[in-house]
């Protein structure tokens, strides 16, 4: 009868243990679901994330090119860009005759068609 009682009690014992497995498995299956749905918006951030850095990549391609289109812009200005007239000393100077006026009048107008050509330009880059 003891042998008896061995055995079932050995019996209980493994029961316990086999439900103990159980729940351990079933508490890793759960985890492992939790995990794989956080792997899921991982991927869907990264994919986010990589779309807007192909987006601000060409966003600085694009103003790298415009840039360089300004410099050539710049480089190309007629030779009396590069050099501002101080035109406040001629204004200043008392003894302007019609050459020195006509040659003033002429760089403003030459400035303000440059400037209105900047102006459309950027107005154009918006």
């Amino acid at each position: 009868m003891s042998n008896t009682s061995s055995v079932f009690s050995r019996m209980d014992s493994f029961e316990e243990k086999l439900y103990s497995l159980i729940e351990r498995v079933n508490a890793d299956r759960q985890r492992i679901q939790e995990l794989e749905q956080a792997i899921s918006v991982l991927q869907k951030d990264k994919d986010e994330l990589i779309k807007e850095k192909t987006n601000l990549t060409n966003d600085f391609t694009k103003q790298q090119n415009q840039l360089k289109q300004l410099e050539k812009m710049a480089n190309n200005l007629p030779k009396e860009f590069s050099k501002p007239t101080n035109i406040h000393k001629i204004v200043n100077n008392k003894h302007n005759d019609a050459a020195t006026a006509a040659e003033l009048k002429q760089k403003l107008t030459a400035y303000i068609e440059e400037l209105d050509r900047c102006i459309a330009y950027l107005s154009d880059l918006s």
